[in-house]
């Protein structure tokens, strides 16, 4: 903004100048040397003006002895050209090798995982029994059968991984096949086969 602002007055200056210095023998050029002459002072208040709301803005400070519709005008200008470099800038790949420059680290604990449906029960109300993790290749019918032990029928396994389900519907969600590693799943309180 302050690149623009000088390089507009050094133009406006550039124009001026020889107007003023010019002879002026007739009323009327008088007229036109003052009307430049003005301009040119009100120019270099206009680039003083702005330099120093630019300075105050950038310190944090009001900028005391600006108008405020001139201050106003420029604090927008400045956003305007922030916002059109910001918005004109290309956008570039990163350099190096794709996927290999950097490694992306998860920001949140929570991040990647599926967001609630519905409101999750509170744990002191749900069935008891004890909490069993889910490892790599597990499904529900591999935790049901090792949950039962090793006399268990496909019938009964079969019962068991419903059970499991029921119980943990919510943490599983609406497809029993896609458990994930590491998912705590409540285990119901079964009989022991004989």
């Amino acid at each position: 903004m302050w690149t623009g602002v000088s390089a507009a007055a050094a133009v406006a200056a550039a124009w001026l100048l020889p107007v003023v210095a010019a002879p002026a023998d007739r009323f009327d050029e008088v007229l036109v040397r003052l009307c430049a002459a003005l301009a040119l002072l009100a120019t270099a208040w206009l680039w003083l003006t702005t330099g120093i709301t630019i300075a105050a803005a950038l310190q944090g400070y009001d900028a005391r002895g600006v108008p405020a519709p001139v201050r106003r005008a420029v604090l927008a200008a400045c956003g305007v050209a922030l916002t059109a470099g910001l918005l004109a800038a290309p956008g570039h790949a990163t350099p190096g090798r794709p996927h290999e420059d950097r490694v992306v680290r998860p920001t949140s604990i929570v991040a990647g995982l599926p967001l609630p449906d519905r409101a999750v029960p509170d744990r002191a109300t749900s069935t008891p029994g004890h909490v069993m993790a889910v490892d790599p290749g597990d499904s529900l019918w591999t935790i049901a059968a090792r949950h039962l032990g090793p006399g268990a029928t496909d019938a009964e396994i079969d019962t068991e991984w419903r059970r499991i389900y029921a119980l943990n519907r919510l943490e599983v969600g609406p497809d029993p096949d896609l458990i994930q590693p590491a998912q705590r799943l409540r285990m119901p309180i079964s009989e022991v086969l004989p």
